[in-house]
């Protein structure tokens, strides 16, 4: 009797909407009906829509944030491997590979806005300036000298960055074997049913 090693292809993630389970060793097959199912849904619903609903918001900054973090979450798919001490390179690499080319600086976009919202709530450098309702100043320098990022056209390069990876993925055993050995490495924040025991409080 064989083992079973994930999913069957047209299985749906069991409950709806959740990262259901996949096996390194499971087949070509079930790791792409895993990806397309259970993975890329998974990804829009917990990283994109909070996106959306902060940058119609006058919290638009946080978006930025989320958005250097969701980057830096695809780059570490991409890359596969662990990336301690290469979190910059698998990041940079990521930008120059999938987002328009020639229209963002990668080292820019790690080490200003990325480590810079981070770690020090701040842009490093003082290399951008963040607007968001803007579309026509997007990468505009200003007369001060920093380039103008709205947050709509980032997150649109951002959604169709993720979309030729996402692409990718599923026309590159490669590619998706990383991203089911990161997967299994480090996870995926889901929600999940749990029951706490609380102390009763003695009269």
């Amino acid at each position: 009797m064989s083992e079973s090693r994930g999913s069957p292809p047209d299985a749906p993630c069991d409950p709806p909407g959740s990262l259901g389970s996949i096996d390194l060793d499971a087949t070509q097959a079930q790791k792409v009906a895993w990806f397309t199912r259970c993975f890329r849904p998974h990804f829009e619903s917990w990283v994109f829509k909070p996106i959306d609903r902060l940058i119609r918001s006058e919290d638009a900054l946080v978006a930025f944030i989320l958005m250097s973090c969701a980057i830096d979450y695809l780059a570490g798919f991409w890359w596969g491997g662990s990336t301690k001490g290469r979190a910059g390179p698998a990041y940079k690499r990521f930008v120059r590979r999938y987002f328009p080319e020639g229209r963002y600086d990668a080292d820019g976009l790690w080490e200003s806005l990325r480590n810079g919202l981070l770690h020090l709530f701040t842009i490093k450098g003082r290399r951008y300036a963040l607007t968001h309702g803007n579309p026509r100043v997007h990468l505009q320098v200003t007369s001060s000298g920093q380039e103008m990022l709205n947050a709509q056209d980032f997150l649109n390069d951002l959604k169709a960055a993720a979309a030729a990876y996402f692409a990718d993925v599923e026309a590159d055993p490669l590619l998706l074997q990383k991203l089911v050995e990161r997967y299994s490495r480090e996870g995926f924040l889901a929600e999940v049913q749990m029951e706490v025991s609380v102390p009763q409080e003695e009269p």
